[in-house]
């Protein structure tokens, strides 16, 4: 970093002067933000970290498409719960080989991603790493008072269900890898995969229709891929889920690109991640009105299996070209390896 620490932090963080008000009582430039909660809504916390090597490369990702992620990926953490991110605190440990410009680029995603919904930068941490960047995103949201969406709260008789497409980051990621391999450009046809990975789309929209429906019990967000979502499903609520490869949503591009280089999509739907579509289950009865509500609003909405009772314990598995056998639980695991 540059020898004038604070004068960079000012001017990265400059969009957030002036912003209180609308709950928030001290922004940006204390010790620490002050905001009030809105009546009768309870606080939803959560934190997520970005680490160069681990998270991303410079070769797939543009600094301000790592800003944004970081950002994404605590949106929808919230909208799982059924509420809605307002405000954003960043941590940045910033290595010898990321010049000022670049990092002032993160926070360009940064920005550009809260802007997008709503949310407000209040504070955060500057400090130099000796390797690495590293970037850590706290997001408070709200949400109606006693209402927040779990994962343990699915029971034997529902519907699983999944919104938008799933395995279209991880079929990205896999393009921008052979690009930076071969040097050769993507196709243009398979840019909205590319998109999927490198700007995602929080399903804030998806999550308050779920809370507004009543029907919605369980409810989880894609981020380490869809087997490792169902497995977390399963565990918290005590019950099996059987799913149907043959319902879940993929987009074409994705079959296509598969189909070119010989490689089973349902492998990155699985265990791809970073989809950030939300996957949960609800009561059968009210599923057509549900589904509905997501039509009427422009959001894919899929059934993709069922809930069956807990008779033999935890468990996921799922049913390809007529045989149904057990869902590994793998994914992105930081202790582990991916499956």
């Amino acid at each position: 970093m540059a020898h004038d620490e604070f004068s960079l932090i000012r001017q990265w963080t400059r969009r957030s002067d002036g912003q209180e008000g609308d709950g928030l009582t001290v922004g940006i430039g204390d010790d620490a933000a002050v905001y009030t909660p809105a009546p009768d809504m309870e606080v939803v916390a959560c934190c997520d970290a970005m680490v160069e090597t681990v998270h991303f490369l410079k070769e797939t990702m543009h600094p301000s498409d790592i800003g944004y992620k970081a950002v994404i990926s605590n949106i929808s953490d919230v909208a799982a719960m059924g509420g809605v991110a307002r405000y954003a605190l960043v941590s940045i440990a910033v290595s010898p080989s990321w010049s000022a410009e670049m990092t002032s680029q993160i926070y360009d995603g940064i920005y550009e991603a809260c802007e997008s919904y709503g949310v407000r930068l209040i504070g955060g941490d500057t400090v130099s790493a000796p390797d690495a960047l590293h970037l850590s995103v706290t997001v408070l949201g709200e949400v109606e008072k006693g209402r927040a969406l779990r994962r343990s709260q699915a029971k034997a008789g529902q519907l699983v269900f999944v919104t938008g497409y799933v395995g279209s980051s991880a079929a990205g990621l896999h393009l921008l890898l052979e690009q930076k391999k071969t040097g050769a450009s993507f196709p243009s046809q398979y840019q909205a995969l590319v998109d999927a990975h490198q700007r995602p789309t929080a399903q804030v929209a998806a999550g308050r229709i779920l809370l507004a429906s009543g029907a919605c019990a369980a409810l989880n967000d894609v981020s380490d891929g869809l087997a490792s979502e169902l497995w977390e499903i399963a565990e918290a609520s005590g019950v099996e889920l059987s799913i149907d490869a043959s319902q879940i949503p993929i987009r074409q591009e994705l079959s296509s690109y598969a189909e070119q280089i010989g490689y089973d999509p349902l492998a990155w739907v699985f265990y791809g991640g970073e989809d950030y579509q939300l996957v949960g289950t609800a009561e059968a009865s009210r599923i057509d009105v549900l589904a509905e509500q997501f039509a009427a609003a422009g959001i894919p909405f899929a059934i993709i299996g069922r809930v069956e009772s807990s008779g033999n314990g935890t468990a996921v598995s799922c049913t390809r070209a007529g045989r149904q056998m057990p869902l590994p639980k793998a994914g992105f695991n930081h202790f582990g390896r991916r499956e």
